[in-house]
């Protein structure tokens, strides 16, 4: 029998949360299995899954990552991205895909999970400076989607502490978590005061979503804003 691993030991090996790794044994790209209830995946597997990660090509900085995410939503650049920088931006987007660059975005934050009381939640929505994203954002972008009693959202780093004490915020492990909260260095914040993430940060947290729904919606707006991209790419050049 080869070796096996759990969710948490695949996640570490592969520089993820465990709901990644769970996450890519749904979609079928994790040779994985259930042994008494508990899912399992083959050394090899994993191992292959890190060389096709790092032969994609090295993680985006986060002022990068950004930008690409914004660029793909149809916004425009940040006014601080260089020359090179945005050549490299449109290139990257333009030649490999808003999916096959999932791997190469994930420094784009640091994300915690806490519990929060449940009264606290709308609140804490409201709270300046956040950018909601997942199923938070479902109503801001239209998605089909109820969002659960939980909140996502992306803040700057140096607001962290902040948010933790003004809502009162205990760390927690990902099954007990209400509220996610994905930290972005200050000088990579260009989503301005915006009060939910662009769409494709949305789809990608969506598509690492541990529900199958949630996780399938990611998906498909993912598929979708690449067409969109792929027809505006036509149309400029015709």
């Amino acid at each position: 029998m080869p070796d096996l691993l759990d969710v948490p030991e695949a996640a570490r090996q592969l520089g993820v949360d465990p709901s990644r790794v769970r996450a890519l044994i749904r979609a079928g790209e994790l040779d994985a299995q259930k042994l008494g209830g508990v899912w399992v995946i083959g050394s090899a597997t994993v191992a292959a899954r890190k060389r096709h990660v790092h032969s994609d090509g090295r993680p985006f900085a986060p002022l990068n990552a950004w930008s690409l995410l914004l660029l793909a939503s149809g916004d425009e650049l940040p006014e601080q991205l260089d020359s090179v920088a945005r050549w490299r931006v449109r290139q990257a987007l333009a030649n490999q895909g808003l999916q096959r660059l999932r791997p190469r975005l994930r420094a784009r934050a640091s994300t915690r999970r806490y519990w929060c009381h449940p009264g606290e939640l709308r609140a804490l929505t409201q709270h300046d400076g956040l950018a909601v994203t997942g199923s938070s954002a479902a109503g801001f972008h239209g998605l089909n989607l109820l969002g659960p009693g939980t909140v996502d959202a992306y803040l700057p780093v140096s607001q962290t502490d902040a948010v933790i004490r003004e809502h009162a915020l205990q760390p927690t492990s990902e099954p007990e978590a209400n509220v996610i909260l994905r930290a972005v260095p200050d000088a990579a914040w260009v989503i301005g005061d915006r009060s939910a993430a662009p769409l494709a940060a949305v789809a990608l947290d969506l598509a690492d979503y541990p529900d199958s729904r949630s996780a399938r919606t990611g998906r498909d707006l993912i598929a979708h804003i690449q067409q969109v991209g792929a027809q505006t790419a036509i149309t400029a050049r015709a």
